[in-house]
């Protein structure tokens, strides 16, 4: 089979899994319209094994589309932007450096454009809120997705077993 036709069909069910990750595994934050999820995990190994643009268009679309179908149509084009762009910032510099600076890169990135994105949307009350969620979320998709990528990478970049 074609590696192109393979690696498309892995990165619509890494898609899935990050719409599954983000609206079955979520959860939501009293008091504002907010939410923290395990979809980080997905878009960190995606993006290191994949790289920048694979991690742009399943970490933005994918996690937009879970905005969607969870209920938060509001955050929709905002997690397209933001979470489009973490994944592209953690494909690129994993490339360069090691994981655990990509992903770090990719995290800061993210938790400023939520906080930015919750401080104009609710208010300033709701950075502190957002910052912390948002901590606690990336540091989590990081301790998921660094593992993995580390037992997965050599698979990956196996001219044999190259999907």
């Amino acid at each position: 089979m074609d590696k192109r036709i393979k690696k498309v069909a892995f990165l619509g069910l890494f898609m899935a899994f990050l719409v599954i990750a983000t609206t079955i595994f979520r959860f939501p934050v009293p008091t504002f319209n907010l939410y923290f999820n395990l979809g980080e995990s997905v878009i960190y190994l995606v993006a290191l094994i994949f790289g920048g643009p694979a991690g742009a268009i399943i970490g933005g679309v994918g996690s937009a589309l879970s905005d969607v179908l969870g209920g938060y149509p509001v955050w929709a084009p905002i997690t397209l932007v933001i979470k489009g762009i973490e994944g592209f910032i953690v494909g690129i510099l994993a490339r360069k450096f090691n994981p655990y600076i990509a992903v770090a890169a990719g995290a800061i990135f993210m938790m400023i454009g939520y906080a930015t994105a919750a401080g104009i949307l609710y208010g300033v009350g709701a950075v502190p809120v957002e910052l912390a969620g948002d901590f606690v979320q990336v540091f989590i998709g990081g301790v998921i997705a660094i593992p993995l990528y580390k037992r997965l990478k050599n698979i990956y970049f196996n001219d044999e077993n190259n999907f």
